[in-house]
């Protein structure tokens, strides 16, 4: 599988009844049908993705990922239309690596930081988050992610994130809206001592918590994967880190030394 571009190799079920075909120069343009009304794609077609296109859906980081659809063997090209008209919404797919730019600054979006020092510059791989945002993933960490999505998949649980690797900026930013008022904005760690600077931290739909079924099988399951919870108060917070998680395993627990909460 390509997991930079992990749509390529699968298909997916339309369950959208009104799945309607975008004009491919201007996607926010229907396709009219010769009778009358709109071309859509039938509810319960089972199609391929060879190509997609993100689109600002306005003031909010929110996106729209449209995609070009083919018959379920390829051959046929169907036309574009929204991600969001297939089973999955088109959440967790990723859309492509951004390998770092020449000249990168260690201040730049590809810029891995832990512990207030640089460590190197990554490829980065976009994905579409739970809220409809981009989020992005560092390459040396997306074989471990998807291991996790994969193997949660196959007990009948969703994986999906809020938040993945940020660059300096980004957490420099959200630092300064805590900073302004503690009370409105999350808790954020000074730019540079973000474990999600360095790509091994990920924010996971959890709900509350304990009783979620996320939660409970990453409780019970992510260690073994090389995942444990780090943040007391947080458990949407699991970071990849095998060695600590192997530790942790061997004590009986999913969480890092410190971590008291459940």
């Amino acid at each position: 599988m390509d997991r930079a571009r992990s749509y390529t190799s699968m298909t997916f079920t339309v369950t959208d009844p009104d799945a309607r075909i975008r004009n491919p120069d201007k996607l926010t343009e229907f396709v009219k049908a010769p009778g009358g009304g709109f071309t859509k794609i039938p509810q319960g077609t089972v199609v391929r993705v060879d190509d997609h296109r993100v689109v600002a859906t306005g003031s909010s980081k929110k996106v729209i990922v449209f995609v070009r659809a083919l018959s379920e063997d390829g051959a046929t090209v169907l036309g574009w239309t929204s991600g969001r008209n297939f089973k999955g919404e088109f959440i967790n797919e990723t859309l492509g690596a951004i390998p770092p730019p020449s000249g990168a600054s260690k201040k730049g979006p590809n810029a891995a930081w832990a512990g207030g020092k640089f460590l190197k510059q990554v490829t980065l791989v976009a994905i579409l988050d739970a809220g409809y945002e981009l989020a992005y993933l560092s390459m040396d960490t997306i074989e471990a992610y998807f291991g996790l999505v994969e193997a949660a998949a196959g007990a009948g649980v969703t994986i999906k994130i809020n938040s993945g690797f940020r660059s300096y900026p980004e957490q420099e930013a959200l630092r300064k809206l805590y900073d302004k008022d503690p009370n409105k904005y999350a808790k954020a760690a000074k730019a540079g001592y973000s474990n999600h600077q360095s790509g091994v931290a990920f924010d996971i739909v959890v709900a509350g918590g304990a009783g979620n079924p996320t939660y409970d099988w990453l409780c019970a399951n992510a260690l073994a994967r090389g995942f444990l919870r780090t943040v007391n108060n947080e458990p949407w917070h699991w970071e990849y880190k095998p060695d600590k998680a192997a530790a942790a395993l061997a004590q009986g627990t999913f969480k890092a030394p410190g971590v008291v909460d459940g």
